[in-house]
């Protein structure tokens, strides 16, 4: 039989039910991009590009790229319904440097279409962010935040998530990321070893309701992290920093195609696992 002719029964595809028909503004995977050559970007999204939504180019790293070899990042990306962007770092830089209209005239010149604004290192007032997302989604780029700082043992409050989450989006930021950087240790939701403050979770459950936490992306760069953030917000959470490498597992995880997420702990996917036929 030629395997094209091969059809999966959906129950194979998606044992959870819940990630083949999901929203499109929900259950995002962000990826980053620390310096992936373009052949290997090529063949990731290829191979995976169904299964990502976002790729952030990591740290500063967009300005040591050829202008040439983004427009071409960018036309693969765009090829495959992914979006690609600069990480928050860089816009940082700009704006401590005094150059942020350069930075975002060479953005704009190269092709990019999406913006990080982040102050994980540099000291941002309300009022300065604010104007900053509203300036920069006024020249036509859409914005994505970043909320936390980058130091080591810096950790976010419900509060500071809170009141950043819906003034940003109030501003017209399109999602808020939770700061995890890309070792997701000690920092943010994370302690030293990289375990999540589940208290912090349930109080933002409490806090903020389900309609808004949407629009946030947790960056989770460890199998552990991901495993129990979709176990406390379900199946489509959504997560960033994800590696290259992960995609596929990530994406098994969500769906119940591995052990470890096989049967969620709530009740609607033990029913689900229940009821699988073939």
């Amino acid at each position: 039989m030629n395997h094209l002719d091969i059809a999966y029964h959906p129950r194979l595809l998606d044992p959870s039910g819940e990630r083949a028909n999901r929203p499109e503004d929900f259950g995002l995977t962000m990826v980053i991009d620390k310096g992936i050559g373009l052949s290997s970007f090529e063949e990731c999204l290829q191979l995976a590009g169904q299964y990502v939504d976002y790729i952030k180019l990591g740290f500063g790293t967009t300005v040591l790229y050829s202008p040439e070899l983004l427009r071409k990042k960018l036309l693969l990306a765009k090829k495959s319904g992914v979006v690609l962007y600069p990480g928050g770092t860089l816009f940082e830089i700009a704006y401590h440097q005094g150059v942020l209209q350069n930075y975002l005239d060479s953005l704009a010149k190269i092709g990019f279409n999406y913006v990080e604004i982040s102050d994980g290192t540099i000291e941002l007032v309300t009022s300065e962010r604010s104007r900053m997302i509203r300036e920069i989604t006024e020249r036509g780029f859409t914005v994505i935040t970043e909320c936390g700082k980058k130091a080591g043992g810096s950790h976010l409050s419900v509060e500071d998530l809170q009141k950043t989450l819906y003034s940003d989006l109030e501003q017209g930021a399109s999602y808020v990321i939770v700061e995890g950087r890309e070792s997701g240790t000690n920092v943010g939701i994370y302690d030293k070893q990289g375990q999540i403050d589940t208290e912090f979770l349930t109080t933002v459950e409490k806090a903020i309701p389900a309609d808004i936490r949407k629009r946030l992306i947790w960056e989770a760069p460890q199998k552990k992290q991901q495993i129990e953030l979709l176990r406390f917000w379900g199946r489509n959470v959504s997560m960033g920093n994800i590696q290259f490498e992960d995609i596929y597992n990530l994406e098994c995880l969500r769906r119940g195609l591995r052990f470890d997420t096989f049967i969620l702990g709530h009740e609607s996917s033990a029913v689900q696992a229940e009821q699988i036929t073939l």
